[in-house]
């Protein structure tokens, strides 16, 4: 740049040719998710082989089959099989890498962990793409991966929610972003992952056609500033997305993109689509026929004909007259006439109506974001058949909330609470391994027996139900509205003027920013317009001079050494804090875990311990002692030493009563001959 600057804080009269602006933010974000793999990598050390036993035999067993056997054919082998064919591709990978490093073992939990921090990362990128500012997106992604919820599912538990969840975000990101075609295909790999979060597909399916019938006009898709634009795009890419966009033609392309993304995924194993994949649903459902499979939601504190429940009996009710009687000891659950089943499943359907409905009225980002979290409550709370974590997609997409809203996050909190505890009771109490002696996930926190109760259940069940109960109001105008008002509070501050277009000066390169588009302006404020030039090539610099160039270009920030002359330092906040915890909390395990193992000295050891305790031998009794070994430096030893007067407890320590009455004592040193 050529000229003065007003001001005079830029560096110099050169161009600025390097952006720095990204710099922190993306280093605060890779902290954040380097801290939650972290944590997850020390929990699965401290806890070798914890989970759900019948399923992570499972989960091996099939991993080993995929990679010896492949995959054609799978469903049809003679053993027990109850999970779509998504995940099963994750299997086929571990199995493979298992194979290769002689057992499958704890890598079984390597995919759901690192969808954990997967999850992270969507959370805060979507949390920006809302506006929301940066230390709101690193909240929102802290919480995600510190959130017991996550990581007793994953790491302790051993379970894959996680991994299908990340296609839920990316599908509903795909809906906020006007890409019906593209959300069909991370919708139907989310279902084929998990079932339950075929959720996401009814959405799509009301907010594809209503944008296809009845487009909006004036504006963008998905609601004023808090929808954005989709980014820079090819010109082909806009033609084709103005084209389509507003055009009943959409609809047929975004289920089509869905059916075929079912077929190449169900096609390797040889089922058919849709028959052989709804069978696989449906016999997987099928096996549960009660009105709470371990959930504590309302269902656990209804009581069958018998009068047992899961809260005061801890018994699986069955929920229709028709399930046979051998699976339903403990009565049935019926309302008159009406079984429990029917009930359950017209809770969970008006429920859906009401938020798809609303949905298609108002097809923004933040009313796509809430109508999605409800139904995610809504298919724990309302049917019967549920497990304890179905409710585990709403604690991805509540982050995303409870970033813009503190209403959410009082909700979000009670819910993670009430869902934890449920997680904690079962896994530690309901299903721990055969051998006690050796079950890594018992009853730690001694409340096991609490959360059983009928109390316990009761009460959990009470929060889950308030909380989706508050959360289906939130739909309504007011809480919308108000929701607006909130994220708007949140947005980053005003975006500074747009830069001018660059545009190829005749004769010039095409880089060359042309000095008439806005000289008139910047003649007036007396400051002379800049002319940008083009980088230097490879052939024009040779690779050293090409690496000096980078190294030497200037940031396109202005230097504002001046404007923070006598500036206030900074101050401690909450993310900050946070990250000063978390780090010596990791810290701490990781040099703490297991000082006492090996339980024998090994090498080298023998001789540091040996050493330091014949210092310690003149140093404390005035006996001198040959020093065995020299090699080493000995400010080690010492250091030893000092830990073993300080907490060796070498000394006499404790007294005792020998019952009798003591003449004489005779004290002899320990010598070696």
């Amino acid at each position: 740049m050529t000229g003065p600057v007003s001001g005079g804080y830029e560096r110099g009269p050169g161009a600025p040719t390097r952006s720095t602006g990204t710099q922190g933010t993306v280093g605060a974000i890779l902290m954040v998710l380097a801290l939650g793999l972290a944590l997850r990598l020390i929990l699965a050390y401290l806890l070798p082989g914890s989970g759900f036993e019948t399923d992570l035999t499972s989960f091996r067993f099939w991993a080993s089959d995929l990679a010896t056997n492949g995959l054609a054919g799978f469903y049809e082998r003679d053993f027990f099989l109850d999970y779509t064919p998504g995940y099963m591709y994750v299997l086929w990978l571990v199995g493979t890498i298992g194979n290769a490093v002689g057992g499958i073992g704890d890598l079984i939990k390597v995919p759901p962990i690192l969808a954990d921090v997967a999850l992270g990362y969507l959370t805060w990128s979507m949390v920006r793409e809302l506006g929301g500012r940066e230390r709101l997106a690193l909240f929102a992604a802290a919480i995600v991966v510190v959130n017991p919820v996550l990581w007793f599912d994953s790491v302790v538990w051993g379970q894959v929610d996680s991994f299908g969840v990340v296609f839920l975000l990316l599908g509903l990101r795909a809906m906020w972003r006007d890409q019906p075609e593209r959300a069909a295909i991370y919708t139907v790999i989310a279902a084929v992952i998990k079932p339950q979060l075929g959720i996401l597909a009814f959405l799509l399916a009301v907010v594809t056609v209503r944008r296809a019938l009845w487009p909006e006009r004036g504006g963008s898709v998905g609601g004023g500033s808090l929808s954005g634009n989709t980014g820079s795009v090819p010109a082909w890419s806009a033609r084709v997305r103005t084209w389509t966009t507003g055009n009943p033609l959409r609809i047929l392309t975004t289920g089509l993109a869905g059916y075929v993304t079912a077929v190449v995924l169900c096609l390797p194993f040889g089922l058919s689509v849709p028959g052989g994949l709804i069978e696989q649903v449906l016999r997987a459902a099928g096996g549960y026929e009660y009105v709470s499979v371990n959930a504590y939601n309302l269902w656990a504190i209804v009581p069958g004909d018998l009068g047992h429940s899961l809260a005061n009996a801890g018994l699986w009710v069955c929920d229709a007259p028709w399930v046979p009687a051998e699976k339903c000891g403990a009565g049935y659950a019926l309302f008159g006439v009406v079984p429990a089943a029917a009930v359950g499943t017209a809770l969970f359907a008006v429920t859906a109506m009401a938020a798809l409905w609303i949905a298609a009225r108002h097809p923004d980002r933040m009313t796509l974001l809430v109508a999605l979290a409800v139904l995610a409550l809504a298919f724990y709370a309302a049917p019967t058949r549920v497990h304890e974590r179905y409710g585990f997609p709403f604690f991805a997409l509540g982050a995303i909330l409870l970033a813009v809203s503190p209403r959410w996050r009082v909700a979000y909190v009670g819910l993670s609470i009430a869902t934890f505890a449920n997680l904690y009771v079962v896994l530690t109490t309901l299903y721990p391994p055969k051998d006690q002696a050796l079950n890594p996930v018992r009853d730690w926190l001694g409340i096991g027996e609490f959360i059983r109760s009928e109390a316990g259940v009761t009460a959990i069940a009470v929060i889950h139900t308030a909380g989706f109960v508050w959360a289906v109001f939130q739909l309504r105008a007011g809480a919308r509205e108000r929701l607006a008002e909130e994220s708007s509070e949140a947005r980053l501050s005003p975006s500074p003027p747009p830069v001018p277009a660059l545009r190829p000066t005749p004769g010039g390169p095409e880089s060359t920013w042309n000095p008439s588009a806005t000289s008139a302006p910047l003649a007036e404020a007396g400051v002379m317009a800049a002319t940008w030039t083009a980088r230097r090539s490879w052939s024009e610099t040779g690779p050293i001079g090409w690496i000096r160039d980078r190294l030497s270009e200037r940031p396109i920030r202005a230097d504002r050494t001046r404007a923070l002359v006598g500036e206030r330092g900074g101050r401690l906040d909450r993310v900050d804090a946070w990250i000063l915890l978390a780090l010596i909390l990791a810290t701490f395990g990781m040099r703490t875990f297991r000082l006492e193992e090996p339980y024998q000295m090994h090498f080298d050891e023998v001789y540091h311990a040996r050493t330091a305790t014949e210092f310690l031998q003149a140093w404390r009794y005035g006996e001198s002692h040959d020093i065995y070994e020299w090699t080493h430096p000995h400010l080690a030893k010492y250091a030893m030493a000092g830990g073993l007067v300080l907490w060796g407890e070498d000394d006499v320590s404790a007294t005792s009563d020998l019952g009798v009455p003591i003449r004489a004592a005779a004290i002899e040193h320990r010598r070696e001959d």
